[in-house]
């Protein structure tokens, strides 16, 4: 197993015992070690399995670093930091950790943990690409995309996962006409023995492949979903499954967040008017105050075609950006299939509104190159 040892500073007491520890239980060739400033790099070049961030003495600069790994590894992070700060080790989660470490008790958390990850993953880290879903506005169209894109995918590669990721208002079980038993809020109320049955055993298949872990319909189990929860469910979603589909539901609570950090693409879908404009362009700037990075960044205008609305040109000019995708509005087509629970790429394959949805799916993941022009601003 591959593991690597991030710090400021690589020879205190603490990294060499973490390293000692690591070196004996599950890499014999010893962790690799990076500082902070130097975690992109090396994870460009060397893949591992295990990172483990030290954040003690400088939580902060910690803290950014396990942002940076957590983009760039879907390997398992581990923070350790002390156990008495309660807000670090909140912090810690949302910014991707999959496990928070006291390091009071280094030893036993490390083996517990490693003992847990080595059980869970059965040789490997987890590889699936995350697709975040998220609406500019509502009746953006977001869930029925994610759906629709979600069974492209599964058509392609056999299967997909899919999360819906609104507690107490979420549609995409509706959307495929499916009542399953158990969901998203079960999983994070059962997160300390989470293994890989249970979370199977919480997903319901559709015909199409797609394997979906619904959210929670009754109102007072929307409290029961927690970021470790989350967390751990993203985790081994990526685990299972080579593409994963999160419809989210915003872009500010805790576990929302966590699902954008991991997120290879952010599909951001808005309408081309004034509310969608204005709710657009504050979500990429709260997008950038949290670290999620532009170019993951996909805009798709959706319900395109409707009459009256902007111009694309001036909504372009107002970004900063091209806007890379655009879904026809074709309600026939789509509130037939929304109704039937069939998605419209199954039920109406030929629609030009089905095609533009599969070739989103398709290209989304493709990494966008920004015009000259406005390279500085934005890279969809």
């Amino acid at each position: 197993m591959r593991t690597l040892v991030v710090s400021s500073n690589l020879v205190d007491p603490l990294s060499t015992r973490l390293r000692g520890i690591l070196r004996a239980r599950v890499d014999e060739h010893g962790p690799a070690v990076a500082e902070y400033d130097d975690v992109e790099n090396h994870l460009a070049c060397a893949p591992v399995d295990v990172l483990v961030v030290v954040l003690s003495p400088d939580p902060e600069r910690g803290l950014e670093a396990l942002r940076q790994a957590r983009r760039a590894t879907t390997g398992y992070v581990l923070a350790v930091g002390q156990a008495s700060e309660s807000k670090l080790i909140l912090r810690a989660l949302h910014e991707g950790a999959d496990h928070y470490l006291d390091e009071a008790e280094l030893e036993a958390a490390l083996d517990s943990a490693l003992s847990k990850l080595q059980s869970k993953q059965d040789g490997g880290g987890p590889a699936g690409r995350l697709i975040a879903v998220l609406a500019a506005a509502g009746g953006s169209g977001a869930s029925t995309l994610a759906v629709n894109m979600a069974t492209i995918l599964a058509k392609d590669h056999d299967k997909c996962g899919l999360i819906d990721l609104k507690p107490g208002r979420g549609d995409l079980a509706a959307l495929l006409d499916l009542k399953p038993s158990f969901h998203l809020a079960d999983l994070c109320v059962n997160v300390g023995r989470l293994d890989q049955a249970m979370f199977e055993k919480a997903l319901i298949r559709h015909s199409s492949g797609i394997h979906l872990l619904a959210s929670p319909q009754v109102f007072a189990d929307t409290r029961l979903v927690s970021p470790q929860g989350v967390s751990q469910i993203l985790t081994w979603a990526r685990r299972l499954f080579s593409y994963v589909v999160v419809d989210l539901e915003d872009c500010f609570h805790e576990e929302q967040v966590m699902a954008l950090r991991q997120a290879s693409a952010v599909v951001l879908v808005s309408r081309l008017d004034f509310t969608s404009l204005r709710n657009t362009r504050r979500i990429l700037e709260h997008l950038d105050q949290r670290g999620i990075p532009r170019s993951s960044v996909r805009l798709v205008v959706n319900r395109h075609g409707q009459p009256n609305e902007l111009p694309a040109g001036d909504v372009e000019e107002a970004l900063g950006g091209k806007l890379a995708h655009y879904i026809p509005d074709d309600p026939k087509t789509i509130n037939g299939a929304n109704n039937t629970g069939i998605p419209a790429v199954l039920k109406s394959p030929s629609a030009r509104v089905s095609l533009a949805i599969g070739q989103l799916a398709r290209t989304v993941l493709e990494r966008r190159r920004a015009s000259p022009t406005v390279a500085a601003k934005v890279a969809w």
